[in-house]
């Protein structure tokens, strides 16, 4: 399931442009892409294969309305612990991750969600 961030409701919460109607649910985990640009071109055809994308955050729904939902920020990866979801002792810096409006939204598999907490789930 993909669709795209509608609303920033503010520093933690978004809103995401599907719901109840599209199958979106309570506890439903998404990741907000970003794409860089970068087009992959298959070196021995000259083929475009994509453009890259990384992932900016991880929201988790808490309210589902018909053609909406409401999720907040459950954790971020746009850095290699991130993507390993590996708990370190050290307190990482704190960064800004900017989220547009516009931005794509996909469904995390459920192998692949993290709680809140750092939990695999």
């Amino acid at each position: 399931m993909a669709g795209q961030v509608a609303l920033i409701e503010d520093d933690h919460t978004l809103v995401l442009n599907r719901g109840a109607e599209a199958g979106v649910t309570v506890g439903m985990v998404f990741t907000v892409r970003a794409g860089d640009g970068r087009v992959i071109t298959d070196p021995e055809t000259g083929r475009e294969l994509g453009t890259l994308s990384r992932e900016k955050l991880r929201v988790r729904v808490f309210d589902v309305q018909p053609l909406f939902s409401r999720a907040h920020t459950v954790v971020m990866t746009d850095d290699f612990h991130g993507l390993l979801q590996i708990r370190f002792a050290a307190t990482p810096v704190e960064e800004v991750v900017t989220v547009d409006v516009g931005d794509a939204v996909e469904l995390v598999p459920s192998r692949y969600r993290q709680d809140a907490d750092g939990a695999h789930g």
